[in-house]
């Protein structure tokens, strides 16, 4: 079996900051006014699931756009101070950085108040396609199939890892509602994977209404469907007919923003070291509940000795 560090995960799109604000209490209401804990900034998004692989130990590659910003230049150097290659992604003068305002209680909720980035068209460039042939594992994201200046690059990296014989999960995430639903269907004919949680199979499965419809995503290209069930666990679907289930650690629930971005980067990072779809979840699992006692997102990903605690030696990292 590989070991964490030998395996190379490229993350394409989602490059986001987050500006957590803590509240006293969701949901926030006309004339309901509250004063706010504490305001601070993170990495988001793919932030999220390239900080979460590189504390498992993996190489992890960020592709992507950001503006000429205090968000992006920030984002970049919190990405770079825990080794993730962020040399190819876009630093755009005349745009900016996607944001994404993130209001939690301490009751466990959280509101995504997202504004997408713009700014000049992306092109999938050529240090863009040798970055994808160099990765083990592509992780794709719907966010940002509503970013315009990036979209069209975003499902032709897709189509192009996919062709270079690389595995490509996608996470349409609950902002693909606002995709159309053309577009949807195109990403999901350029990967080979999708993880998403039981709310979000209605909005890529036409007609769908929840976990029973998760079969309806396999395809030429998709051969297998995780599905993310917060603090009940998570199932694997494979194309062969398997469905494996774990159902995930109790712990204190403080905040779940970025638990399904850090449950990604672990299962991905342990299906890539060919364990059985069972162990990959319970690590995948153990990421999340670890990230869900802690408040916030970017830098309050878990560390690896925090996921082991979680585990606590029913599986081996």
């Amino acid at each position: 079996m590989k070991s964490f560090s030998e395996l190379t995960i490229l993350s394409l799109g989602d490059l986001v900051s987050d500006l957590n604000v803590a509240i006293q209490s969701l949901p926030v209401t006309h004339q309901g006014h509250q004063l706010v804990d504490r305001v601070h900034l993170e990495p988001g998004g793919a932030g999220n699931f390239l900080l979460a692989g590189a504390r498992l130990g993996c190489r992890m590659i960020a592709l992507g756009v950001v503006g000429d910003d205090i968000y992006g230049r920030e984002m970049l150097e919190v990405l770079e101070s825990e080794g993730v290659k962020t040399e190819d992604v876009i630093r755009q003068p005349d745009g900016n950085t996607t944001l994404v305002f993130v209001l939690a209680d301490n009751h466990g909720h959280h509101v995504f108040l997202g504004q997408v980035g713009r700014g000049p068209q992306v092109s999938l460039q050529d240090n863009w396609k040798a970055a994808l042939r160099s990765a083990d594992a592509v992780h794709s994201y719907g966010y940002t199939l509503n970013e315009e200046r990036l979209a069209p690059t975003l499902l032709a990296g897709m189509e192009y890892a996919l062709a270079c014989g690389k595995p490509v999960f996608f996470d349409p995430g609950p902002h693909v509602a606002n995709v159309p639903i053309e577009t949807r269907w195109q990403a999901l004919q350029r990967c080979s994977a999708v993880l998403l949680t039981e709310e979000e199979i209605p909005l890529v499965v036409p007609g769908g209404q929840g976990l029973a419809d998760a079969p309806r995503l396999f395809s030429e290209t998709v051969h297998l469907v995780v599905v993310k069930r917060g603090s009940e666990g998570s199932l694997a679907l494979s194309a062969d007919g398997r469905q494996v289930e774990h159902p995930g650690f109790k712990v204190p629930l403080v905040d779940s923003t970025a638990a399904g971005d850090s449950f990604a980067a672990a299962f991905i990072a342990s299906w890539l070291q060919g364990r059985p779809l069972l162990d990959a979840l319970a690590i995948a699992n153990a990421m999340g509940a670890a990230k869900v006692q802690k408040p916030g997102s970017g830098r309050q990903v878990p560390t690896l000795a925090e996921v082991r605690a979680v585990l606590n030696g029913t599986v081996n990292i």
